[in-house]
């Protein structure tokens, strides 16, 4: 009788994942070597040597990371070295990024400083020129020889006279 009441509670406690809503806190103070792996919120205000996969992560004015960082949503006002992989990338005006960021979605206050290139996520890698279809006159032929040396405003003036 008392073991079937304690099974149930057992069972049904087990079974919640991430009640608690509160984000774990890597305080100033704190310097971590290694990787960390969250399912919610962080805040570092500390330092990070090693990669990060979390689903929201805040790295506040006091706080770095050295290593390439995976997340849902971040928001920097601290300092990176490394690459950002987010859906969604917010770089207030005290951030430093070193490194490259791969986004959905992503804002820049004015101030920020990166070095390192922004690069959508859904965006075609493969950008070929255009080329003319057969009948159709490239750009190459519609200059003329002998007026290479005029701009287009001395030709129309040569034209009118």
């Amino acid at each position: 009788m008392f073991g079937k009441k304690k099974k149930a509670a057992t069972s049904s406690s087990s079974s919640l994942k991430r009640t608690n809503h509160t984000p774990s806190i890597i305080a100033e103070d704190m310097r971590l070597t290694g990787s960390l792996t969250s399912q919610g919120e962080v805040q570092l205000d500390g330092r990070i040597e090693g990669d990060l996969r979390v689903k929201h992560l805040v790295i506040g004015l006091t706080g770095m990371i050295e290593g390439m960082i995976e997340a849902d949503s971040v928001v920097v006002k601290g300092k990176i070295i490394g690459s950002l992989i987010a859906n969604k990338v917010m770089i207030e005006s005290s951030a430093e990024v070193h490194g490259d960021v791969f986004h959905d979605t992503l804002s820049i206050e004015a101030g920020a400083m990166i070095e390192g290139s922004l690069k959508h996520r859904h965006e075609e890698d493969n950008v070929a020129p255009i080329k003319p279809e057969a009948g159709e006159e490239s750009t190459s032929s519609l200059l003329v020889d002998d007026d290479n040396d005029l701009s287009f405003v001395n030709k129309q003036a040569a034209d009118k006279s």
